[in-house]
C-alpha cells in the first residue's frame, strides 16, 4: 500500500498514531483506506476504548466482499482479536488470531502471518505457545525484510517468556540473550532495555542475585538519566534484595514499584495479587 503503516505507529502515542493514520487516509482509498482504520481501531483498543474499536472495526467489515485483498480481512482479525484480548476476553480473541494465520499463510502474507502466529503464542498454554513461536520464528527467519528482523528479537522474547512459564529457566535465558542481540541490531533502545530486565529477572529465579542487581541498578540509572522511571525495575531489585534478607534496603524500592505500578492501568487490573503484595512490603 501507499502509506507506511509501520512507519505511522507510535505505540507508545497512541493519539499521536491515529492522526497520522487519519492524515494518511486523505489521501488514500479503497483497501489502502481500509488497512489505516484497521490501525485507527488499534489505536482505541491501546488506549482500552474497546468499544470505539470494535465500531470501527465494524465498519470496516462491513466494506470488505470477494474482490478485497486478503491483508485487509487479515489486519481486521488481528485488530479484533488484540481487542477482545486486552478487554480480557481470550476466548473470543484466539479464534481470530487463528483465522488471520490460515489466511495470510495461505496468502504468503508472511509479516502478517508472523504477527498473527505470535499473537497465538501468546494467547495459548506454554506447551502449545512455544510451537507457534518456533512457527513465526521460522518464517521471520527466512525473510529479508527489515520489519521481520525486528520480530526476530519479539520472538525470541516471547519463546523466553514461555519457557520461563515452564520453568526451564536455562532455555529462557537464552531466549532472552538471542533477542537482546536481536534488539541492539536494531538499535531499538525501550526493547533493549526490556530484553536486559528479562535476563536480569531469569538470573534472579536462577538465584543468580549478585549478576542479577548489577544488571537491574544499570537499568535504574539508565532510566533515570532517560527520565523514565519503571515500576517492574524497581520492583525487581526490591525481590533481589528480599531475597538477600535486606529487607531495609528492599524497602523503598518496593514503595517505589507500588507508586507506578498502582498506577498502571494494566497491572493494577491484572496483577492484583502481586500489586497487593508489594504495597504490603513497602510498608
Amino acid at each position: 500500500m501507499a502509506a507506511d503503516i509501520d512507519g505511522l505507529w507510535d505505540y507508545n502515542d497512541p493519539a499521536v498514531s491515529e492522526a497520522r493514520f487519519r492524515d494518511a487516509l486523505k489521501t488514500e482509498s479503497g483497501d489502502d483506506a481500509l488497512e489505516l482504520e484497521t490501525q485507527i481501531a488499534r489505536t482505541f483498543s491501546l488506549r482500552r476504548e474497546f468499544s470505539q474499536a470494535h465500531i470501527t472495526l465494524d465498519a470496516v467489515d462491513k466494506r470488505i466482499n470477494e474482490k478485497t485483498r486478503p491483508i485487509v480481512r487479515v489486519r481486521s482479525l488481528l485488530e479484533r482479536g488484540r481487542t477482545w484480548r486486552s478487554a480480557g476476553d481470550v476466548a473470543k480473541a484466539r479464534p481470530l488470531f487463528f483465522e488471520a494465520w490460515q489466511i495470510a499463510d495461505r496468502e504468503k502474507i508472511t509479516l502478517l502471518a508472523i504477527d498473527a502466529a505470535h499473537m497465538l503464542g501468546i494467547v495459548d498454554p506454554p506447551s502449545e505457545a512455544m510451537r507457534w513461536n518456533e512457527r513465526a520464528m521460522a518464517l521471520a527467519m527466512s525473510s529479508n525484510a527489515p520489519r521481520a528482523l525486528r520480530w526476530r528479537g519479539s520472538l525470541a522474547n516471547n519463546m523466553g517468556h514461555t519457557e520461563r512459564e515452564r520453568g526451564n529457566l536455562d532455555s529462557a535465558l537464552k531466549h532472552f540473550q538471542t533477542a537482546l542481540v536481536a534488539f541492539q541490531l536494531t538499535r531499538i533502545d525501550e526493547q533493549i532495555r526490556i530484553a536486559q530486565w528479562q535476563i536480569a529477572n531469569t538470573l534472579r529465579l536462577q538465584k543468580k542475585f549478585e549478576e542479577a542487581l548489577a544488571m537491574q541498578l544499570k537499568l535504574e540509572k539508565d532510566m533515570l538519566e532517560a527520565n523514565a522511571p519503571d515500576g517492574y525495575v524497581y520492583e525487581e531489585i526490591a525481590e533481589i534484595y528480599a531475597a538477600q534478607n535486606k529487607p531495609a534496603t528492599a524497602k523503598p524500592y518496593f514503595a517505589k514499584a507500588a507508586k507506578l505500578l498502582s498506577a498502571d492501568t494494566w497491572f493494577a487490573e491484572n496483577e492484583k495479587a502481586r500489586l497487593a503484595r508489594i504495597v504490603e512490603l513497602a510498608k
